[in-house]
């Protein structure tokens, strides 16, 4: 069992007295989890790979298979403060230093005003009370699932993430994750339609930048989705101003996108696990009238899984000579 699981259990029992609401357990994210790996994973054996094997006598080339599939690579919490992260073992991990943290950051560059968390619809200064402006804090996790269902005569990629490591805490990117007046001026904000999740004005849940947890949008799932997409996007992709852990590398017979993109599912799929239980993975920006129907709860604190496709060959051999596709 990997440390954090373990010190957040034990954290969870002396904090036991206390009543939290709307949260689930790592066993329950697993379990939510695997009820979309059937349609999720999509397992296909695309190629070969070749490697030197060499003993004490002689070398000789092996061929290996090269799979390609989706697995569950990063778990992120949306919620509007740190006292309603949903994970429950997290939430009693993080809730006490991320609050004074925050405190921390708004006492000194915003002389105590609250600027987002808990000012849902969000309040900042010089800007008005709006039923569409919402503030929501975020957390990116390595997925706590360690290993993917074991089918017969298949391979499954090692993941590039780390399991239940904190990637990303907007708390401690307070800054960025409020102001980011760097990201305010690049192209990817300035011209309009461009990293936009959605397909059009008329279908737009929000901008991917500036990547702040002010979202301009009435809708407060579709609004803790952009959070949810703007926190992995800063994971996965260009950091910026923002404060992050980069991914762990890959060896050389593995791959997987080193970049987000909100049109392109072969860059990544989603999955909610909380408030609502997904069965499959899509891309953010439906125009389904109805798809945030029975998608927040009375916390407004979400959970979702981000699939992403690896690809990898089976290890055959001390050093990785290349592959080709079929």
């Amino acid at each position: 069992m990997f440390f954090i699981r373990a010190w957040a259990f034990g954290l969870v029992a002396l904090v036991s007295n206390v009543c939290y609401s709307e949260t689930i357990t790592t066993d329950q994210i697993i379990a939510r989890t695997l009820q979309a790996a059937t349609s999720c994973i999509d397992w296909k054996w695309v190629g070969n790979c070749f490697w030197l094997d060499c003993n004490l006598l002689n070398c000789r080339v092996r061929t290996s298979i090269k799979v390609r599939h989706f697995r569950p690579d990063l778990l992120v919490t949306v919620q509007t403060s740190p006292k309603h992260i949903p994970w429950r073992e997290m939430r009693a991990l993080l809730e006490h230093p991320q609050t004074l943290t925050l405190r921390t950051v708004l006492s000194t560059v915003a002389g105590g005003n609250s600027v987002g968390s808990a000012g849902h619809p969000a309040v900042t200064r010089g800007v008005e009370r709006s039923a569409r402006l919402r503030f929501f804090e975020a957390n990116v996790f390595g997925h706590p699932l360690e290993d993917l269902p074991v089918v017969v005569d298949q391979l499954f990629c090692e993941p590039r993430t780390t399991r239940a490591k904190p990637y990303f805490q907007s708390t401690l990117d307070a800054m960025a994750w409020r102001f980011s007046p760097l990201e305010s001026l690049s192209p990817n904000a300035l011209i309009p339609g461009r990293r936009e999740i959605g397909d059009g004005a008329t279908n737009s849940w929000s901008a991917v930048y500036p990547r702040t947890g002010f979202v301009l949008q009435p809708s407060p799932a579709k609004a803790a989705a952009v959070a949810a997409y703007r926190a992995c996007d800063i994971v996965i992709g260009p950091k910026l101003a923002h404060v992050a852990y980069t991914l762990e590398p890959t060896p050389a017979y593995t791959s997987v996108p080193n970049h987000l993109h909100e049109r392109e599912p072969n860059t990544g799929l989603w999955q909610m696990i909380s408030p609502k239980v997904d069965n499959n993975c899509t891309l953010f920006g439906s125009s389904d009238p109805h798809w945030d129907a029975g998608r927040t709860d009375s916390s407004e604190s979400f959970i979702w899984n981000l699939w992403r496709p690896y690809e990898c060959c089976e290890k055959r051999g001390q050093h990785y000579l290349g592959g080709i596709d079929f």
